[in-house]
């Protein structure tokens, strides 16, 4: 499948956070923000799994 090219926007305290962490490990930015979005759609699968209202808060 060909991948698609798309544009996020940010708050600089994420971006650091993610730069930082992609840094750590010597991966690219990219790949960490595709890592997370797969993490996410593996955990909301079923669409009825999904409500943003409740969305937890990690800490």
């Amino acid at each position: 499948m060909k991948s698609a090219r798309t544009t996020i926007s940010l708050p600089p305290e994420q971006l650091e956070q993610l730069q930082v962490l992609a840094d750590r490990h010597g991966l690219s930015l990219a790949w960490v923000i595709r890592q997370a979005i797969n993490e996410f759609l593996a955990r909301v699968e079923q669409p009825a799994d999904f409500n943003p209202l409740a969305a937890r808060k990690e800490g």
